[in-house]
């Protein structure tokens, strides 16, 4: 039975060949060998994973795959990868498993220094690609904590300069403090004693909810004189009993006499920063909008405004004094 070289990578049929690429790299170092001693089937999966890698890198052997779901002299057997003399090299894994490459990009196989990139020639062979000390290498930067063999194998770069961890941080701040910004004081345990420690926060005036602020060097301490992570402080705010805000503009709702709605006035409208006087115009219908430009929030760190909508609710009276009730009728009865 044909093997899914699609599915052996995880991508689709589709895939580009840069998708195809970051596939193997990930599936190779989920399956090679020493990253995986105590798993016995993943010499085997890891030379299944090189196999699909060389068809499917290849645009003629691809088409023919797709086309038939066989490559002649299928590389299964690896007959395609040069059989070691026809360019490609032999070199075998710690647990003895043999696997055959190219280091020049030649018919006879691929290179994987073109996948991973040839992280140190001066070990290379021939000067061409280590592929078992320089995979691990990259496997050991990759996970930073690479153990057993791996770690082993790469003594030259445990004194790498490793920086430290971000950390994250939630905030809460009020409606207003959003709105003017400033400074905010906070307490934060630090990452190096334990300590609890107050910070002054800078909060930019029309922050937004969730966005996040970084202080360098905050985070968690480096390794071998590597920097300190940075701390990231999401922010959260409050919800206000009279505003609501979407993006930049602000919404409120605002009673108005149904005499006004019908004829038309003024009335106070208490702003985010001050008390606006608003015309109403004759003939509001209930759940109206009016609409005052560069009255919302501040675009964040810009001099430019969003709006405030006010959505307008036409209060009616629910007891009326005789004459009220006489000129209501009077209206009623002309149609108004």
């Amino acid at each position: 039975m044909a093997k899914d070289y699609y599915k052996l990578l995880g991508i689709n049929k589709g895939a580009s060949k840069e998708e195809i690429k970051r596939a193997f790299r990930k599936m190779a170092r989920k399956y090679h060998p020493d990253v995986n001693p105590d798993e016995p089937k993943s010499g085997e999966k890891f030379k299944e994973i090189n196999e699909a890698y060389t068809i499917l890198s290849d645009d003629k052997k691809r088409d023919m795959y797709d086309r038939f779901g066989v490559v002649e002299g299928d590389s299964s057997t690896y007959q395609n990868w040069g059989g070691a003399p026809g360019g490609a090299r032999v070199q075998q894994s710690p647990d003895g498993t043999t696997y055959y490459y190219s280091s020049s990009g030649s018919p006879g196989g691929f290179d994987f220094s073109e996948v991973f990139g040839n992280q140190n020639n001066s070990r290379s062979r021939g000067g061409g690609f280590d592929f078992f000390n320089d995979l691990g290498d990259i496997f050991d930067v990759f996970n930073r904590r690479g153990a057993g063999s791996t770690r082993a194998r790469s003594q030259n770069y445990n004194n790498i300069p490793r920086e430290g961890d971000d950390l994250r941080y939630d905030m809460e701040i009020d409606f207003m403090d959003a709105f003017y910004g400033g400074k905010k004081k906070t307490h934060y345990k630090d990452p190096n004693t334990g300590q609890l420690k107050t910070l002054n926060v800078n909060i930019p005036r029309g922050i937004k909810d969730d966005q996040k602020l970084r202080l360098k060097g905050k985070g968690m301490p480096g390794e071998n004189g590597g920097a300190q992570g940075d701390l990231y402080i999401a922010i959260h705010i409050r919800k206000h009993p009279k505003f609501e805000r979407r993006d930049d503009d602000i919404y409120i709702e605002q009673e108005v006499p149904f005499t006004t709605a019908a004829l038309g006035g003024k009335v106070q409208v208490l702003g985010i920063e001050n008390t606006l006087n608003v015309t109403i115009p004759p003939g509001t219908n209930d759940s109206s909008l009016l609409r005052l430009k560069n009255q919302g929030f501040f675009k964040i760190n810009s001099n430019q405004r969003g709006n405030l909508l006010i959505r307008l609710k036409i209060r009616v009276p629910k007891k009326l004094d005789k004459n009220q009730k006489d000129l209501l009728e009077k209206l009623q009865l002309i149609g108004v």
